[in-house]
């Protein structure tokens, strides 16, 4: 590790190349944006078209594109050939409304395997050899805070949530001597297209937002970028293997709890 520090004024990405999947919009669009802006030159992969970006180029940075699915079978050949120094696999989704696993149909399951944990697993295998070979890198995994506690109604979701978490551990460990440095974010509480909160909170449950999370909300994808910006920096070039919680505080201070018509909430009207 070199014994330059840690912070210097400027682009925390300059020469950096990366790729960041689901980066069309939303949280993965915020973080093409931010790696962008400090002078790294990003590849999105996305199965939706990526409109121009708006994002400062003063640091010199580019975002290119390609649509290509990853939760395939096949890793698209441009990704390999950009030979990222950060990847950030940020593609992850639940699929399907809430519903009880007894209720599942198994079919869902490969579905769900897939775009939660095995187009990781294969990116992140296609990936590792040039970023070996470049002298190391950063990889950041998108989990959620339901890797790390129950979600009812979601069970397998969480169940390769979490695998992820443990994918990420076991890896950081392992290619730590090679220079690369492996970790995840979890998200909870962040405005999305999948998590509209706007449309999704009733006006009249807004003041509620306190009792919901210490720091209120709704957190932006703007709050995960930066998450993500400082673990593909030199600022956390000693830092691997972990976790940060994205949240506004809801995963130190509580989680899911039912309601008194049935099923389950995290945003109690009546706290």
């Amino acid at each position: 590790m070199s014994h330059r520090a840690a912070y210097f004024p400027g682009a925390l990405l300059a020469g950096k190349r990366a790729v960041v999947t689901g980066g069309a919009a939303g949280i993965g669009a915020a973080i093409a944006r931010s790696f962008a802006a400090h002078g790294a030159h990003v590849l999105v992969a996305d199965v939706d078209p990526v409109s121009e970006l708006d994002f400062d180029r003063a640091a010199g940075g580019v975002v290119d594109a390609i649509e290509t699915d990853v939760r395939g079978p096949h890793v698209h050949p441009a990704l390999l050939e950009h030979r990222p120094d950060v990847l950030v696999n940020n593609v992850g989704h639940f699929l399907r409304a809430s519903q009880p696993f007894a209720a599942d149909d198994p079919a869902q399951w490969f579905e769900l395997h897939e775009a939660n944990l095995g187009h990781v697993l294969r990116l992140t295998h296609a990936l590792l050899p040039a970023m070996t070979e470049r002298g190391g890198g950063s990889i950041v995994n998108l989990t959620t805070v339901e890797a790390h506690r129950a979600i009812p109604g979601h069970t397998v979701y969480s169940a390769y949530k979490a695998a992820l978490m443990q994918f990420t551990r076991s890896l950081a460990a392992e290619v730590g001597p090679r220079g690369i440095r492996v970790n995840a974010i979890a998200p909870d509480l962040i405005e999305t297209v999948q998590v509209p909160y706007a449309e999704l909170v009733p006006a009249e449950d807004l003041p509620l937002w306190p009792a919901w999370s210490p720091l209120g909300g709704p957190g932006q994808p703007e709050d995960v970028a930066g998450a993500a910006l400082f673990l593909a920096s030199d600022l956390a070039r000693y830092v691997t293997g972990g976790t940060l919680h994205v949240d506004g505080g809801t995963h130190c201070s509580g989680g899911w709890v039912p309601r008194a018509t049935g099923g389950w909430t995290n945003r109690p009207r009546n706290p």
